[in-house]
């Protein structure tokens, strides 16, 4: 098997399916991407509602936890991290939801020429393949973006109540206008989900410049004469050294990328000496940064099943469910965690939304995703659009078959907790408008007993986790500290690039998963550029 290929990239996520079908669209660049996982065969990944069985899988995923903080209750959180062809985007809730225009605004801002709104707004039409169309929208793009294929009758009374509440109803949510209610869009066609994978890895096999090296462990980085010349694997016990003519391109995530760089040696010194690691660059800016949203779930119940999908995830009537969606393509089986998000301002003068509330009408057993409740309930998550809370990612130990140290810090910065009970009060204000009364019967969780500010903080520290957004832990930036160029290329190292949620500046308002489709094919035309040159 040839071991030698112009672009040898690490992951086949999101951005690495990107990179893998535009970088061998030529017919000539061979392109080999390098994945942990296997083939995304398992029937859940393609069914939308299956995200609640394989979130956590023990063979999709990599299985992380967080490391415990005090901040957020000495808890060691789940950590799910797509380990399949397509990655997190395999696993995921289906969410296509873009940043603010002003997030990308501020990236430029921070030294990241060429990464404004006016600059990513093409990548954004250019990956997608939105039926409904409209203002800024894609419609030729390999990724399908559709509305729901259901919208339950409880979505059209949130939506009245949060005009009641001086909020604007969106036709479209990812159209020129963030804030306000909206339905979710879905990476979906028909009843399937469409990962990145089959977006755009799957149309692209047949290409004979294309190689996928699945089940394969990337071991570290090879570094020769200051250039990147390829990545050492384990596959099936075998070590290999899969050589790179033109560059190396991690595509690994914000978890993964840090953690092949410290194993290869390039990050802080000390921190890799600590595990027995040759420092070949001292870079302490890898693995920090790390930014994530955090989420706090609410249960409300409702006054009637008619409202809610908790009995129609349980036999017999799931069986009902299944039919439904194999014949017509409806039902339960497409729905997303989220179905409708609210994006508002708590406070005056913020120049773009600072909370996002999403939910459905289904309601889970002791809060957690799995279980329904017998009775009739909805689940509203709350989270902080831009938290100023820093983590990072860092080695626990030397074998890259162990995982790395995660500590997101969640929490620890003041204006993320009084962030935190604004987004708290102001879901507790929409779902007591006027059009939910005689709907909503009640708040379950955390219940009315959580009412001062110390109580909700209270709740927000035992009870939250990760909305599954890490990113910027190999940050590009104008400044010396960031380990990334605005081309995203590696300071010091030549051939080597990073081009996925790694590489963000600062975490756009959202869900991130637009975001890395849209990075991922800036990244491509990048690469393009160079190789011409």
């Amino acid at each position: 098997m040839n071991d030698t290929f112009d672009h040898v990239i690490v992951g086949a996520g999101s951005a690495g399916c990107v990179l893998a079908n535009r970088l061998s669209a030529d017919g000539r660049s061979t392109v080999a991407v390098i994945e942990a996982g296997g083939k995304d065969r398992h029937p859940y990944i393609h069914i939308p509602a299956g995200y609640a069985r394989i979130l956590n899988h023990r063979k999709l995923t990599w299985g992380f936890r967080t490391e415990p903080d005090a901040a957020t209750g000495n808890r060691a959180l789940e950590y799910p991290r797509g380990r399949v062809w397509g990655g997190s985007s395999s696993i995921n809730g289906l969410g296509h939801v873009r940043g603010d225009p002003s997030d990308y605004d501020l990236w430029a801002q921070k030294g990241c020429a060429g990464w404004g709104w006016d600059d990513l707004l093409p990548y954004f039409k250019r990956h997608e393949s939105f039926a409904g169309g409209g203002e800024g929208r894609g419609t030729q793009g390999p990724q399908p973006v559709e509305h729901l294929a259901e919208r339950p009758e409880l979505l059209d009374r949130f939506a009245a109540a949060a005009e009641a509440i001086g909020l604007p109803v969106n036709a479209d949510m990812n159209g020129p206008r963030r804030e306000g209610f909206a339905t979710f869009q879905q990476t979906r066609r028909g009843q399937r989900r469409i990962s990145a994978a089959r977006a755009y890895l799957v149309p692209a096999l047949s290409r004979p410049n294309l190689t996928v090296i699945d089940e394969s462990l990337a071991l570290r980085i090879v570094v020769e004469d200051g250039r990147a010349a390829g990545v050492l694997i384990r596959r099936g016990g075998e070590e290999r050294l899969i050589r790179a003519r033109f560059g190396v391109v991690l595509a690994a995530g914000a978890i993964g990328s840090p953690h092949l760089l410290l194993l290869s040696g390039i990050g802080p010194a000390e921190e890799v000496a600590r595990h027995g690691i040759a420092p070949l660059m001292d870079i302490p800016g890898v693995g920090r940064n790390l930014q994530d949203h955090y989420i706090v779930r609410l249960t409300y119940r409702l006054t009637d099943h008619r409202w809610s999908a908790n009995r129609r995830i349980v036999w017999p009537r799931l069986g009902l469910e299944v039919l439904r969606w194999m014949t017509t393509g409806k039902g339960v089986l497409t729905w997303s965690p989220g179905m409708m998000s609210l994006f508002a301002r708590t406070e005056p003068g913020f120049e773009a939304p600072d909370v996002q509330i999403n939910g459905g009408p289904l309601s889970w057993q002791d809060g957690r995703i799995g279980v329904p409740e017998t009775e009739p309930g909805f689940t509203l998550g709350v989270w902080q659009c831009r938290p100023q809370s820093r983590g990072s990612v860092t080695l626990k130990s030397p074998r890259p078959e162990d995982a790395p140290a995660i500590n997101p810090r969640f929490l620890t910065e003041r204006a993320d907790e009084a962030c935190v009970v604004r987004g708290l009060r102001l879901a507790r204000r929409w779902m007591a408008a006027a059009p939910l009364q005689g709907v909503v019967a009640h708040e379950v969780r955390p219940g009315p007993q959580a009412e001062s500010d110390e109580a909700l903080l209270a709740v927000a520290k035992a009870t939250g986790g990760t909305v599954y957004h890490p990113s910027c832990t190999v940050r590009m930036g104008g400044d010396a500290a960031a380990p990334l160029d605005a081309r995203l290329r590696f300071r010091g190292i030549e051939g080597l690039r990073v081009a996925d949620a790694s590489v963000f500046p600062d975490i756009p308002v959202c869900n991130i998963n637009a975001t890395v489709l849209s990075v991922a094919e800036k990244a491509a035309d990048l690469i393009a550029e160079d190789m011409r040159r």
